[in-house]
């Protein structure tokens, strides 16, 4: 069977020509009728958050009226403010008693005698003023030398702070560890090894257990209680721990409790028959440039003896009086070393000196005075 198409060909090119012109109207409302749904929904959300946000625009305003009503707002503020700087208050917080530790390090041994009649100290700019005599203890009373010599002690003062941390290397808290017996002397083996007394047995203190079970206990008595401690070494045990391998030569210390010092480092070197010898090296100073004699000239004191009066000045490096710096310790050029716990201040101070009388000759023709 055949069948013949009697149709034109320009015909059936219309035909399907008004196929897909009916197929996109159809694409074109089917798309303006999802746009138009969208833009509902959307027209519908944006009413719901204009409402939603006059509502809250409403609630605002009644709390702000109420708030502003309220007669404690400036205190609340002000309360608020100084909360917020605690964190940089605690970072600059100052130790001023760490003067004291200084000075106890800083006034000659023997014969030689300082004696303050006035002290100022400039936290701000790290600057301390000094009025004090010197006497030589012996004649010629009036020495220039006592005063040259605290000129370079001075210069040649260490410090050093860190934290105590147990065999894992975690921060031990302050109040775990101390440094000094009742009466303020430090805890020092007869082979010069300073060492603390960590609480072991005290709330938050978390030992750990190999230090519960090898380390050599005391016990002593504290408000009535029995509480455990384990002695942590400030200086270390070096041929003790470097045969254990709990110290390198390049000094880095691990698996026991110790002290990390931010200023002293220690390095080493294998000794002939075993073993190895360490040395150490502190790279703070207390004040590098020692202290700045602005006058000097001779008196006589409160006993009429012949002294050399002087004023001077000391710039003080700016990490030794922040309270931050934990365990602070301030090591003299003649090996007096003392923390800022506790300083006996005794006869640190004494009465100004008087000038030379003009008919004072003794006071006057010092050889070594007068200025």
């Amino acid at each position: 069977m055949f069948e013949i198409s009697l149709v034109p060909d320009i015909k059936g090119e219309m035909i399907k020509a008004q196929k897909v012109r009916n197929w996109v109207l159809f694409g074109c409302i089917v798309v303006s009728a999802v746009a138009i749904g969208v833009v509902a929904i959307l027209m519908g959300v944006k009413g719901g958050q204009d409402i939603a946000m006059n509502v809250q625009e409403d609630r605002i305003n009644k709390m702000s009226e109420k708030l502003n009503d309220y007669s404690g707002l400036n205190t609340v503020l002000s309360i608020q403010d100084q909360l917020g700087k605690i964190s940089t208050i605690d970072e600059n917080r100052t130790a001023a008693s760490r003067i004291f530790a200084l000075l106890t390090v800083m006034k000659p041994t023997g014969e030689d005698k300082i004696a303050l009649s006035s002290l100022n100290m400039d936290l701000e700019n790290n600057t301390i003023r000094l009025e004090g005599q010197a006497n030589a203890g012996m004649e010629p009373y009036i020495d220039y030398r006592v005063l040259e010599s605290l000129k370079k002690n001075v210069a040649r003062i260490n410090y050093d702070y860190g934290e105590y941390v147990d065999e894992e290397g975690n921060t031990i808290p302050t109040y775990c560890i101390e440094e000094e017996d009742e009466a303020g002397n430090l805890y020092v083996t007869e082979v010069g090894e300073y060492y603390a007394k960590w609480y072991i047995n005290r709330e938050g203190c978390h030992p750990a257990a190999e230090d519960r079970e090898n380390t050599e206990k005391t016990q002593n008595e504290t408000d009535g209680n029995v509480a455990a401690t384990v002695d942590i070494y400030r200086t270390p045990k070096f041929n003790e721990w470097y045969a254990d391998k709990k110290m390198d030569l390049d000094g880095t210390i691990s698996g026991v409790a110790h002290f990390n010092s931010n200023c002293i480092t220690y390095t080493g070197a294998e000794a002939t028959g075993g073993g190895a010898n360490f040395t150490s090296e502190n790279t703070c100073l207390v004040a590098p440039d020692g202290l700045d004699v602005t006058e000097s000239s001779s008196g006589r004191d409160a006993n009429e003896e012949l002294v050399l009066t002087f004023n001077g000045t000391i710039t003080v490096d700016e990490e030794v009086f922040l309270a931050k710096n934990h365990y602070m310790m301030m090591i003299g050029p003649e090996g007096q070393n003392v923390t800022d716990s506790y300083v006996q201040i005794k006869d640190m101070f004494t009465a100004p000196a008087k000038k030379c009388a003009e008919t004072d000759t003794e006071c006057k023709n010092n050889a070594n005075g007068g200025k």
